[in-house]
């Protein structure tokens, strides 16, 4: 590279080096300088350097707040700086107006569904980048007019390098699903959208028909996992994306023998691999707030059907009563106490507790609707991500 008349050479491994540690607005800039920028820029390789800085330089929450007053719904983050957690919109776009959940994130894109009119009708889904401002509109299925309740996820497949939202439906317009306990549904379908094809296939969904309540929707690795509740059990339902015949598969929570009837495990990913966060109490010590952390490995030599196994990372026992946790965030378990505004409590594996205070609102935040996101320059026109 040269400069004048001086001739000065910068070598290109530290172009590429400064490059990646700027963010996605000025990259986009940047691709008019010259042919060579612009290839580079728009390489799979750039594109995943800079996106695993900026997923481990300071990664971000992301959520929707919902106004019932507002015709607008915000994305937002929340960041971590200098010992304090703020909160502030990411995007604001018409044609986010009427958001009503945030599905997914996955590698810079998100995935959201916005408020349908139609009762019988699932939700229009749209997939966004929301730093390089590029979005794109799902497009609808055959099974959109009959399916009024849904579960979503949202994740990528390094295995065939593609996109996918897994969309399982119930009860469809037959019957009055809104008036309903979404523990009483059951699964009456399931398909899934490739956005490399661009198009919807239905999938199997048979070991899973008795499965109801599915929340928290996690992508690891070319998974996507739910918590769902069978008659007498809590599971997890796993999806897997890439393989050429599209299943699911069922797993057993290894706490389900203790495990009451309500929503306190939390899954969440910690190095490449699944995790539940499982919240209880003792009625030794009532007031306390008891919390394990769970690691989900494949163990070799077992058949098939046995070949996930779990393992306990660590116990903590945070001095304060009532926390939930919501996320693992920079190896902190963050949890809420219920209070409103928000009040956020980070957690170590060393027991240590931190305290912050936000003004989200508890009517405005799902709980379980808080992702992980970092800007890239990721494209829906092209899905590779060597």
């Amino acid at each position: 590279m040269a400069t004048g008349g001086n001739n000065l050479y910068v070598p290109r491994e530290i172009i590429i080096e400064i490059l990646r540690r700027l963010p996605v607005k000025s990259l986009v800039r940047f691709r008019a300088v010259c042919k060579d920028w612009r290839n580079l820029l728009k390489s799979p390789s750039f594109i995943k350097e800079h996106y695993h800085h900026s997923i481990h330089k300071n990664p971000l929450l992301v959520f929707h707040v919902y106004n019932r007053n507002s015709i607008y719904s915000p994305l937002c983050s929340l960041r971590y700086e200098k010992e304090t957690v703020k909160a502030e919109r990411i995007l604001e776009m018409d044609s986010l107006r009427r958001v009503r959940r945030l599905i997914g994130s996955s590698n810079g894109l998100l995935c959201v569904a916005l408020d349908c009119e139609k009762d019988d009708t699932a939700d229009p889904l749209l997939l966004l980048n929301p730093a390089t401002r590029e979005i794109s509109q799902v497009p609808r299925s055959t099974e959109d007019e009959d399916c009024s309740y849904c579960y979503y996820g949202f994740g990528y497949s390094p295995v065939v390098r593609d996109y996918k939202i897994v969309r399982i439906h119930s009860a469809g317009a037959r019957t009055n699903i809104r008036r309903m306990n979404s523990h009483n549904i059951w699964v009456e379908g399931a398909d899934v959208y490739s956005l490399r094809t661009g198009s919807w296939k239905e999938v199997c969904f048979r070991n899973i028909i008795s499965a109801s309540g599915l929340y928290n929707p996690v992508a690891v690795n070319g998974n996507i996992f739910w918590i769902a509740r069978e008659p007498k059990r809590y599971v997890i339902i796993c999806f897997h994306l890439g393989m050429e015949m599209e299943l699911f598969e069922v797993i057993p929570i290894p706490c389900s023998n203790y495990l009451p009837l309500n929503r306190s495990c939390v899954l969440d990913a910690y190095e490449n691999k699944l995790v539940l966060i499982h919240e209880y109490h003792e009625l030794e010590v009532p007031q306390y707030t008891f919390i394990d952390l769970w690691v989900l490995e494949e163990v070799s030599g077992r058949p098939y059907e046995q070949r996930w196994g779990w393992s306990k990372k660590y116990s903590i026992t945070p001095n304060r009563p009532s926390l939930h946790p919501i996320r693992l965030w920079r190896n902190e378990i963050v949890c809420t106490n219920g209070s409103d505004p928000i009040v956020l409590f980070h957690v170590t594996a060393d027991n240590e507790l931190k305290k912050f205070h936000t003004s989200l609102s508890k009517a405005e935040v799902y709980e379980h609707g808080f992702f992980f996101y970092a800007e890239s320059l990721v494209s829906m026109c092209d899905t590779d991500l060597e």
